[in-house]
């Protein structure tokens, strides 16, 4: 699953990985005019291996000059998981590396890792007030399919079926 750049390497979360994953969550978050602190169920970042990859699923990062600058997680098991897809989660891309194709990079690599799984699609969601998050997922084919309201949030659910990869 680690794949290289001049602009850096995807690759599989690891333990050292944990305080930059949150440190990039809560920044990417603020960014994007949301207060990570009024920001419900964040508590998944705090145990990436038991609440990800210890369930079948997948958390990847790009790390670039040795720092985290992308991250994005596969959640594969959940009240809210129809069988066959797999939720999306976490995406984020630092504000300084953003438009390098990080975003690209990741959502692809989890992609991947769902038809890896044997899924069919994946879905996930965004705030709408996170406009340029509902642009890029409208733009890799990512279609809006639910809506709900948590809080101040209105949250908008997207979802894509996966092609097999060729």
């Amino acid at each position: 699953m680690a794949s290289s750049t001049d602009s850096g390497r995807l690759r599989r979360y690891e333990p050292r990985d944990r305080e930059a994953v949150w440190a990039l969550h809560r920044t990417a978050l603020r960014e994007a005019g949301s207060n990570p602190d009024d920001v419900p169920d964040n508590d998944d970042l705090r145990d990436i291996e038991s609440n990800y990859l210890d369930t079948g699923g997948e958390f990847l990062v790009v790390e670039s000059d040795g720092e985290v600058v992308a991250m994005g997680g596969l959640a594969v098991e959940g009240a809210e998981i129809p069988p066959g897809a797999g939720e999306l989660l976490r995406i984020a891309v630092h504000v300084d590396r953003q438009r390098e194709g990080h975003g690209d990079r990741v959502v692809a690599g989890l992609e991947d890792a769902a038809r890896e799984r044997g899924l069919d699609r994946v879905f996930l969601w965004t705030a709408q007030r996170q406009r340029s998050a509902v642009r890029f997922y409208r733009a890799r084919g990512y279609e809006g399919t639910d809506h709900r309201t948590e809080g101040e949030y209105e949250l908008l659910r997207f979802e894509k079926a996966l092609e097999d990869a060729d």
